[in-house]
């Protein structure tokens, strides 16, 4: 078990001019600096992330076979991820630049994607298409009322009992990390204006739609969706002790991303359409 924890804390350091056009799917974030020279970025690979997207696909099950939709998929990397395991996949964004990176990707990794621009709150597809949708690191940056849109797209082009699939950053526990460097701080004499990247502290507000897990339950209940399940993943932190970090393995409140999965209602579509017929 140490050896595996300690696979998934370790760390991987590439040059910019080194990187693969799948470097995104490799787990590589911007850095630093090399020290051969300045003007070098140097990307790190983060297993952690690496980890928690595996969780995230995992939580879909054996996708061989199935069709799927990204909403909000970007250049379509987990799309093409899921292609290579089988699935039959579409992705729809708003931005059109994404989009032709995406199909750039595709193509060099063999694979087909049906891509679509366009708003999340009018999929361009038809009802009951998909056995399962897929959503990550994208309800952080809408309000609740498109939350809602988007949801009820997602629930009319599911089939019955099809699976939704969420992931998105946990509010409950970026206050609480906030909190304890803030109280850090203090101890220290620093200042203790930290806050969250990208939130309504900052001025991008770039997620100012973060939620907690009570939240995007109730949205999910809202639209017909049952047996809404929460995943677990493992926090690692260099200073955390393994021991902690897996005694804290399902505590909620420090569960760094919602993970949700969840499916659609069958009795409600299927009633629904037994009631228009003749």
């Amino acid at each position: 078990m140490g050896r595996y924890v300690s696979a998934w804390s370790s760390e991987e350091f590439s040059a910019e001019s080194d990187l693969h056009w799948s470097a995104w799917i490799q787990g590589y974030f911007k850095y630093g600096s090399s020290h051969a020279s300045d003007s070098e970025q140097v990307w790190r690979r983060n297993f952690q992330e690496l980890y928690t997207r595996d969780v995230t696909l995992m939580a879909l099950g054996d996708v061989n076979g199935r069709t799927g939709l990204d909403v909000a998929g970007g250049a379509g990397d987990y799309c093409i991820v899921l292609s290579l395991l089988g699935a039959d996949m579409a992705c729809q964004d708003l931005s059109e630049a994404s989009i032709e990176v995406g199909r750039d990707r595709a193509s060099r990794a063999g694979v087909e994607i049906d891509f679509h621009t366009g708003d999340a709150q009018t999929l361009q597809f038809g009802d009951r298409t998909f056995d399962f949708v897929i959503t990550t690191d994208f309800f952080e940056h809408i309000t609740l009322e498109q939350k809602r849109s988007v949801l009820s797209e997602i629930g009319r082009v599911l089939k019955p009992g099809g699976t939704l699939v969420i992931k998105t950053p946990n509010l409950t526990y970026l206050q609480g990390a906030v909190a304890l460097k803030r109280a850090a701080a203090v101890v220290r004499f620093r200042s203790p204006r930290i806050h969250i990247a990208h939130t309504r502290d900052n001025p991008d507000r770039e997620h100012h739609g973060l939620s907690t897990f009570r939240e995007m339950e109730g949205l999910l209940s809202e639209e017909f969706f049952v047996d809404t399940e929460r995943i677990p993943l493992m926090l690692r932190r260099r200073r955390l002790p393994k021991w902690l970090g897996r005694l804290l393995f399902g505590f909620w409140p420090l569960t760094e991303h919602l993970i949700l999965r969840s499916r659609k209602s069958v009795f409600v579509p299927v009633s629904d359409a037994l009631g228009e017929m003749d």
